[in-house]
């Protein structure tokens, strides 16, 4: 893979698989642009990824907000070029099953990972439709597929990834803009070590055939290829990348 003279866009990338993401891109020679809440956990990354020869930037973003969108991406625009990929990574949780989970809980979900989703797409479309190529990958989950017991929002809102995935690369596919998504399983991030008990994360762990969590790299291995040329006939995918948890 190969990815000199692209510009890439990473969102929640200022730490687990964004930041692998930005890293693994910015290796195979994109200039990356990483976009987080947490401005400064992003500045580290961005001065890791230029300390070994890269090209990158970190912006303070809220993806609830459209403006930030078109701000963002008309700098990063004005920084590098136009963008060539939109990676949507960022997310967070608020746990709760489907009789007790609060309508603020849901909508807040659903609109850090599913309504961030629409607004990026929405806002690089007519840069990537002016250079008639661009790739979108989205961030969701093997929840999407399974739903997660206790994690209700959390599913809802990564299935709608995929569906909305689907009817991206549909509307976009002759504008040449290729849309996917990968659905990773438990994956060893920060969020995971913090938050997650050793009782859950046991009990996941002994739902998945590998028997272990994913690294973050792994999952930008995944990320990486179906927004290279290397994936250039995919489109529409929904990528498992769960250690077999769904299989």
């Amino acid at each position: 893979m190969d990815f000199t003279g692209e510009v890439a866009l990473i969102t929640g990338a200022g730490r687990g698989i964004g930041l692998a993401v930005a890293e693994k891109m910015g290796n195979l020679g994109a200039a990356v642009v990483l976009a987080d809440q947490d401005l400064p956990t992003a500045e580290a990354g961005a001065l890791a990824i230029e300390g070994a020869g890269g090209r990158a930037m970190a912006l303070a973003m809220d993806v609830r907000r459209a403006d930030d969108w078109q701000a963002v991406v008309e700098e990063a625009v004005r920084r590098y070029g136009p963008l060539t990929v939109l990676v949507n990574n960022a997310g967070f949780d608020r746990p709760g099953g489907v009789a007790g989970l609060g309508l603020d809980d849901f909508e807040a979900v659903l609109e850090v990972h599913l309504t961030s989703c629409l607004l990026g797409m929405q806002t690089v479309l007519p840069v990537f439709a002016q250079a008639g190529q661009g790739a979108i990958v989205n961030v969701s989950s093997i929840y999407a597929k399974i739903g997660g017991q206790g994690e209700a929002a959390y599913s809802a809102a990564k299935a709608g990834m995929v569906g909305l995935t689907k009817s991206a690369a549909r509307e976009m596919a002759h504008q040449g803009v290729r849309v996917n998504c990968v659905l990773p399983g438990l994956t060893d991030t920060p969020a995971i070590r913090a938050l997650m008990s050793e009782k859950i994360k046991a009990k996941l762990l002994a739902e998945t055939p590998m028997r272990r969590m994913a690294q973050p790299g792994e999952i930008a291995n995944v990320i990486a290829f179906l927004a290279s040329s290397e994936a250039s006939f995919v489109t529409g995918a929904a990528w498992e990348v769960s250690g077999g948890w769904n299989m």
